[in-house]
């Protein structure tokens, strides 16, 4: 039996309709598992983006409302800048806290225990005679001889050895900054923890170290800042005899000098592997999370001063 001409063009085409209806279908499942795809990571993208909307309005939570903070009505900052670390585990007492060898120090600082000590007393008399001031301890775990310890943690247990010098009231408002590496950080630093446990800035800024320093905290730092001179007020306590021209020509030439030409120590050679050398075990601070008004100055690196907003310079 013949089949007609016409007969096999109708079983190509049909065989064709076949083909392209499974092409069509591997075509559409392709597509459907694209599609599928796409739809897991936009699910994906609106999971994060609630998760970081979350997060963030908890951050913002936390700032916005001072009055949660038990310090949230103190709107004076007291910082004792810290030079040394402890490294003794046994109990200290008011004798102890004088030793050299409880101390990790330079070998400049041997003899210099003693005005730690007088800074720290001075810090709690400072606070005590204001009830709204916060007494902030300011240093970084600086020595790596002393393990990962902080200069104001290792000056807030002084002040507890000592009692807080018969002022207990104080220790209630007494706080650590544990990640400054040199004076400017001690002050940016200690503003922002400052911000950070209550909410807000101080109208006035204390800062209690050396005597030979002061031209450096109160020219240099708080110029950088740009913080009002009105409300700013350094206390200089010196060793009992005073220091050579020695000590005074080094803090011209080490420090003085170096941060005159860079304010913000970030750009000076020495200046930066003198912060490097203070952080041997590498910590990180969490600023300026907890004060993103101040989030620009952190970024900041120049011979001129910054010149944005200020929280204190509006």
């Amino acid at each position: 039996v013949g089949i007609p001409p016409h007969a096999g063009h109708g079983l190509i085409g049909a065989g064709v309709g076949r083909g392209l209806m499974l092409l069509g279908g591997h075509k559409k499942a392709h597509t459907c598992k694209i599609q599928l795809v796409l739809a897991a990571v936009v699910l994906l993208l609106l999971q994060w983006r609630s998760i970081v909307h979350h997060t963030n309005a908890f951050r913002r939570d936390l700032l916005s409302k001072p009055d949660d903070s038990p310090w949230s009505s103190l709107d004076h900052l007291i910082i004792v800048a810290g030079h040394a670390v402890l490294v003794t585990h046994d109990a200290l007492t008011r004798d102890t806290v004088n030793r050299d060898d409880i101390w990790a120090l330079e070998p400049f600082q041997h003899g210099q225990v003693s005005t730690f000590v007088s800074h720290i007393r001075r810090g709690i008399h400072e606070a005590a005679s204001d009830p709204k001031a916060l007494l902030l301890f300011s240093g970084g775990e600086t020595r790596k001889a002393a393990g990962p310890r902080s200069e104001a943690q290792s000056y807030w247990e002084v002040a507890d050895a000592i009692r807080w010098d018969n002022k207990a009231r104080v220790r209630d408002r007494a706080l650590t900054e544990e990640h400054a590496h040199d004076s400017f950080e001690n002050v940016l630093f200690s503003l922002c923890r400052f911000r950070e446990v209550t909410g807000r800035y101080p109208r006035r800024l204390t800062v209690i170290g050396f005597s030979f320093k002061e031209h450096r905290f109160s020219n240099l730092h708080r110029a950088a800042l740009r913080f009002p001179k009105e409300r700013f007020r350094y206390i200089g306590i010196d060793p009992p005899g005073g220091v050579g021209q020695d000590v005074r020509d080094g803090e011209r030439r080490n420090s003085a000098s170096l941060f005159g030409d860079d304010p913000y120590g970030c750009s000076d050679a020495s200046l930066v592997r003198k912060r490097a050398a203070r952080n041997p075990f590498r910590s990180s601070p969490s600023y300026p999370r907890f004060c993103p008004e101040l989030a620009d100055i952190f970024d900041y690196c120049s011979k001129d001063i910054f010149p944005g907003a200020l929280p204190w310079s509006a």
